[in-house]
């Protein structure tokens, strides 16, 4: 039977020419072309360099810039699954919703959250009233539109752009204590980000975050949690952008990731928020949920981010080791709850009489990795 053909799709910088060779492309043991890095670049080249490793496995990357691109990429290389790494179309994180809903469209199985999920966790406001009204404990939450129209909040708070990921828009003065603080930090971000923001009651304590693994019932890897130690007086204990892409700033060095230690009834309740957010918001496959203890161990979910970052360095890769997981490991069970999820649409289908003919290859593909055609692919414990 015949092994599946895999499309890896990743942000192509908009600077690049339409017209330039793929990034990286590699076709069973095939040579590896290498062009020019996108903000995606890293965990493209190493899921591609994963997946190529196993003989006779056909996979293609191409990075993509606008929705005409996805549509060709799938065009040229006729997949029966996506490992969708699109973060952006259009240069615009918000676009990344739009890569899924095409996806979505044309009945192809693609690992990660669909374009539901991603837009609720997109809008952190919106996120936070989803968790909130299906009893998930969240910090109070309100979106502001700019410094004219501040609401009446209890100190201190947090500013965040509504909008982005990867403590875009997070620095030093994000946490305030004071109304007039606050307008100041609203006008900053909304200028800098173009976008609203929300403010956020800030929880003082613990950070953790809880990573999940799996489809269609995911399980919850070993909880991380950042260290907030040598940083600079008066910083608070945030994660700001400078600390997470800055490594050799201060703010870095003083919030290292580490294991989380926890009492066994902590261990339970946090574990319990991170998968009910993760279920709530309709993730699947991966992702990850920040959580804040508070002063009498509380535990509060301050973020929710599906198709979190695959980079070997990255948290999910380290709570992944923490589990005895290999990169190769997560990846190959990320792929193959996709392709499990064609092979369901497509059974659903031909039940119906209507089964499309890249379904019967999605079908094949699954069947081929359940029986062991992806021989090479590590089974997770």
């Amino acid at each position: 039977m015949a092994d599946p053909r895999i499309l890896i799709l990743s942000n192509r910088d908009p600077e690049e020419a339409v017209d330039e060779p793929p990034l990286l492309q590699r076709v069973g043991s095939g040579r590896l072309r290498i062009g020019r890095e996108d903000g995606s670049a890293v965990a493209a080249e190493s899921v591609l360099a994963t997946l190529a490793a196993t003989p006779g496995v056909r996979v293609a990357h191409r990075p993509v810039l606008r929705p005409n691109e996805v549509l060709a990429a799938i065009g040229d290389h006729r997949p029966d699954v996506i490992f969708n790494l699109c973060e952006a179309l259009d240069g615009d994180s918000r676009h990344e919703v739009m890569c899924a809903w095409l996806l979505s469209g044309l009945d192809l199985p693609f690992t990660g959250s669909d374009h539901v999920a991603l837009r609720s966790c997109l809008h952190k406001a919106e996120a936070n009233r989803i968790l909130a009204r299906a009893g998930v404990r969240v910090p109070q939450t309100v979106r502001v539109e700019g410094p004219d129209h501040l609401p009446e909040v209890v100190f201190p708070v947090i500013v965040k752009p509504e909008r982005e990921d990867g403590s875009t828009g997070i620095d030093r003065g994000s946490v305030v204590h004071d109304r007039a603080a606050l307008r100041d930090q609203v006008a900053a971000v909304v200028a800098q980000c173009r976008q609203p923001v929300v403010v956020q009651r800030y929880v003082h304590g613990r950070e953790l975050s809880v990573s999940l693994l799996g489809w269609p019932v995911p399980r919850v890897l070993p909880p991380g949690e950042i260290a907030f130690q040598g940083l600079p007086e008066g910083h608070p204990h945030v994660v700001t952008y400078e600390a997470k892409w800055r490594p050799e700033t201060a703010a870095s060095i003083g919030t290292p990731a580490v294991a989380a230690v926890l009492r066994p009834l902590e261990l339970r309740r946090v574990v319990a928020i991170g998968r009910r957010a993760f279920e709530v918001l309709g993730l699947r496959d991966y992702g990850r949920v920040d959580v804040r203890l508070d002063e009498r161990g509380t535990p509060y979910v301050i973020d929710v981010n599906p198709n979190c970052d695959l980079s070997p360095d990255a948290g999910f890769a380290r709570a992944a080791a923490r589990a005895g997981l290999s990169y190769a490991d997560f990846i190959w069970e990320i792929l193959r709850s996709a392709l499990g999820r064609g092979a369901r649409r497509g059974d659903l289908l031909r039940a119906r009489g209507r089964a499309p003919a890249h379904a019967a290859r999605g079908r094949a593909a699954a069947s081929s990795a359940a029986r062991g055609g992806l021989a090479a692919a590590p089974e997770a414990p």
